[in-house]
């Protein structure tokens, strides 16, 4: 009962020059059909029109923003934001509400403590000890 081998016999003759010929050309036509579609989305989606050009910004009539020209106009913002943070007035005078100096603001909240929502009779409960 044994079996004998198969025995592969090698090929005896090589692939056609024809048909290779046929795979090549039939590859090139397949990347310039391929190549081509690229080409119409590019123009069909407006790619294919050259860079954008660029324009500069035009002039503004108070002077350049601060973020193009760093260095021209800080002292100017400076002085306008010192003079905010140091000065006393009414946000709104009829609600009982004033503009105080921010450091005397730090220091009335550090004394004092947060003020309480439900306090509505401004009496200082919350109080962190004696002015």
């Amino acid at each position: 009962m044994s079996r004998t081998p198969e025995v592969h016999v090698p090929e005896t003759r090589d692939m056609s020059p024809r048909a290779v010929l046929w795979s090549a050309a039939g590859l090139v036509a397949f990347v310039a059909v391929a190549l081509g579609l690229v080409a119409g989305l590019v123009h069909l989606l407006g790619h294919g029109r050259g860079p954008t050009p660029v324009t500069a910004p035009p002039p503004m009539a108070g002077g350049a923003p601060l973020d193009e020209v760093p260095y021209l106009g800080g002292a100017q913002v400076r002085a306008r934001a010192e003079a905010e943070l140091t000065r006393y007035g009414w946000a709104d005078r009829d609600a009982g509400r004033a503009i105080i100096p921010i450091d005397r603001a730090m220091d009335l909240l550090a004394r004092k403590g947060w003020p309480d929502p439900d306090d509505r009779n401004g009496d200082d409960r919350n109080a962190g000890g004696p002015e």
